[in-house]
């Protein structure tokens, strides 16, 4: 006698799902460090595009630009790292503070909480870019981001030089030690 049988038996469902606990077993640690790696090297990538655009419009505006860090996107603060946010805009007089005919061209919100963000020296609080593109910086300045895990390859380091130029590294190639 012949079965014409159109389905699958419960061991094979058994192994196909103990064959899916496997696999996502051993990917779901090296996606969850993919994820954190992304995660800090696209938080980087917009702070340099954010200084890219503060760079560009200064020169378009011919006028000063600050970028600067803000815990309400509306407002410069001394407070805190850049962790909490940062906001782009035209600096009609040049004191690095939103005030009176001052644009904001761009913000940023929150980083990740498990990110800290913090720079040495003459960008701890703000970079302010001239007609010229040129920054307030008179030396270059170091940007250190790290995460959850520490100070290790994937931390990232951001510098920033005299022309108002950013570039994202490898933050051991900074020249820094520890998360800032």
């Amino acid at each position: 006698m012949v079965t014409n049988s159109k389905g699958f038996t419960l061991l094979e469902l058994m192994v196909v799902i103990a064959i899916l606990g496997i696999t996502t077993a051993i990917a779901a640690p090296a996606l969850s460090t993919m994820i954190a790696n992304n995660r800090i090297q696209s938080s980087a990538s917009d702070f340099v595009a954010a200084l890219q655009l503060a760079k560009a419009e200064a020169v378009a505006r011919v006028n000063p630009v600050t970028l600067c860090k803000s815990a309400n996107l509306t407002v410069c603060t001394d407070n805190g790292d850049w962790q909490q946010g940062w906001i782009v805009f035209s600096d009609e007089n040049g004191d690095a503070s939103v005030n009176g005919d001052d644009t904001v061209l761009l913000s940023h919100e929150t980083l990740n909480e498990k990110i800290t963000f913090g720079g040495t020296g003459g960008v701890t609080d703000f970079i302010t870019l001239r007609p010229s593109g040129a920054s307030s910086i008179t030396t270059v300045e170091v940007l250190i981001m790290c995460d959850d895990r520490g100070f290790d390859h994937n931390s990232r380091g951001i510098l920033v030089t005299i022309t108002g130029r950013g570039s994202v590294m490898n933050a051991a190639d900074t020249g820094e030690a520890t998360c800032l």
